[in-house]
């Protein structure tokens, strides 16, 4: 669809008629015409004129109104996955991991070393840049959830909103299951067009209430999601995989009762325990690997100013009928 940024200036579109009703030409007298045979070529060339004429009338109107393409979607098809960031901005994520830190100092100290927040956005970041027909959201969580970004292709939105929460602390709470309730119910409404995915980043600490649990059950069966679980192991905690009880799991473990409740659910679902950068960077590089699945999305194809190439049209244009007015006959000789 095109539109005219000054639509208005079409009105002097009738302004191209005008070669069709005078030709412009030198008249050069003769005793009579009648005795000259007919011209067919000069004929020829003359309507070709009048066209010219009329044609770059119109490129320059179209031009001075500002004609340009309008915004338009457009379906592709690739391969790769609706993927929502689930990450964990609770203060525990600024802590590090529980080992792969011997090059840390002053770790007690915020901003002389790299958390596992950090380092975490630094690999999304890069898992991101190596999708580029994938479609990412991003979405926070601590006391409450927070969307910071829908659905989208466009990279360097992805980046920057991967990017920008590592320049502050996190908060004091940590509620995993409000934000994964929300994380999922953006894809309420959505047409199932590709494979959807949930990338959890968090390092636990979190507990799910009975209610909270089948509302998580309910939307992953709905929406079909795959939920994948980068748990960050910090320094001391026993990690997902530790032998322990219940009882004692829930005091000092809340991960590993999270993550009985996921593995139980009999939906797709994956953990991987990060115990340092490396770990992290090998789990998400896995998770890059098994979600290669034929996607369809659309793409927003920005508003495209034609003016341009109105102008490279009417240049030519104007650059003959220059040329025929030059080799003009002014005269008898």
């Amino acid at each position: 669809m095109f539109g005219f940024t000054s639509p208005v200036l079409l009105l002097l579109l009738p302004l191209a008629a005008l070669p069709f009703l005078r030709h412009g030409q030198t008249l050069l007298a003769g005793s009579s015409l009648a005795l000259l045979p007919p011209d067919s070529l000069s004929s020829l060339i003359d309507a070709a004129l009048r066209v010219l004429g009329a044609l770059c009338i119109v490129t320059l109107v179209l031009a001075a109104a500002g004609l340009y393409r309008a915004e338009q979607l457009v379906e592709r098809i690739g391969q790769g996955a609706h993927t929502v960031l689930l990450l964990d901005s609770s203060g525990s994520m600024d802590n590090l991991f529980a080992t792969g830190n011997e090059h840390a100092s002053r770790a007690g100290v915020w901003g002389t070393f790299t958390s596992k927040g950090q380092v975490a956005r630094r690999l999304l970041g890069q898992y991101a840049a190596q999708r580029p027909q994938d479609m990412f959201a991003l979405f926070l969580f601590s006391g409450n959830p927070i969307p910071v970004l829908p659905l989208t292709e466009k990279q360097d939105v992805i980046q920057a909103a991967i990017a920008a929460g590592s320049i502050e602390r996190g908060l004091a709470s940590t509620d995993l299951g409000h934000g994964l309730i929300r994380s999922l119910e953006f894809f309420e409404g959505k047409p199932f067009t590709g494979s959807r995915i949930v990338i959890l980043v968090s390092d636990g600490a979190a507990q799910l209430s009975n209610r909270v649990q089948d509302r998580i059950k309910y939307l992953l069966e709905k929406h079909r999601v795959t939920l994948y679980w980068l748990y960050l192991r910090a320094r001391f905690a026993p990690g997902l995989y530790a032998d322990m009880d219940s009882s004692t799991a829930a005091q000092v473990a809340p991960e590993q009762i999270v993550h009985k409740f996921f593995t139980e659910t009999g939906l797709p679902y994956r953990a991987f325990s990060a115990e340092d950068p490396a770990a992290l960077e090998d789990a998400i590089a896995e998770v890059n690997a098994l979600q290669n699945l034929p996607i369809r999305y659309q793409d927003i194809i920005p508003r495209r100013d034609l003016r341009g190439w109105c102008l490279a049209v009417a240049l030519p244009l104007l650059v003959l009928l220059l040329a025929a007015r030059l080799l003009e006959k002014q005269a008898w000789r």
